[in-house]
């Protein structure tokens, strides 16, 4: 017990620490809405790649991701997460591309650009042989999921992000803080209140 009490932060302490909660979730949202843990968990990368997949007539059209690009580690971190798929975990894929789309257009908007669109419901998969240049069997791909769960995925990677740091993470602190400020504050008052005995016995 007296181990314990030794071990609590000071009064000064919890006032920082409550004083820096708020700045820290300032941070925190600023970098949030800047991009900066898109960059850091790669999110970035792999938004490009959806960015592709919804492609069809463009010269980078639905481009498939090999593990030598920076998209690659953070879009199977998203596939293991949230696919529903039986995905071996024995086996890396070696591609992950989209399937020729189930519906696509494109319209000119004039000085030679265009708009595409392609259907969300367009399957994406994931190949654990090299692709294109070799069959691929049904025994080596796996459908992940689709174009519209990739976007899914990302949206739901940074609202779950969003959620333990700023949900969990700084109002289980802020109720930690509150917690020991209050304790402290009643051990203050106990002592205060002894030395008054103390003084009144003597």
């Amino acid at each position: 017990m007296v181990w314990a009490c030794l071990m609590l932060p000071s009064k000064r302490s919890v006032e920082l620490i409550a004083t820096l909660l708020p700045f820290l979730t300032v941070v925190f949202v600023w970098c949030e809405y800047s991009g900066v843990w898109d960059r850091l968990q790669g999110l970035d990368a792999v938004e490009e790649v959806a960015r592709r997949f919804d492609l069809s007539y463009a010269a980078n059209a639905s481009t498939p991701v090999r593990p030598r690009d920076l998209a690659w580690r953070p879009l199977l971190r998203l596939i293991y997460r949230y696919s529903n798929a039986r995905i071996p975990k024995s086996r890396e894929p070696k591609v992950v591309a989209r399937f020729v789309a189930v519906a696509s257009a494109k319209e000119p908007i004039g000085n030679g650009e265009v708009v595409e669109w392609t259907a969300p419901s367009t399957p994406i998969a994931a190949s654990y042989v090299e692709w294109p240049g070799n069959d691929v069997p049904p025994a080596d791909y796996r459908i992940i999921g689709t174009i519209g769960d990739l976007h899914a995925w990302i949206s739901r990677s940074k609202s779950d992000l969003h959620s333990l740091v700023v949900d969990v993470f700084m109002v289980a602190s802020s109720s930690v803080v509150v917690g020991l400020y209050i304790w402290i504050l009643g051990g203050t008052e106990r002592q205060e209140r002894k030395r008054r005995r103390n003084r009144s016995k003597n």
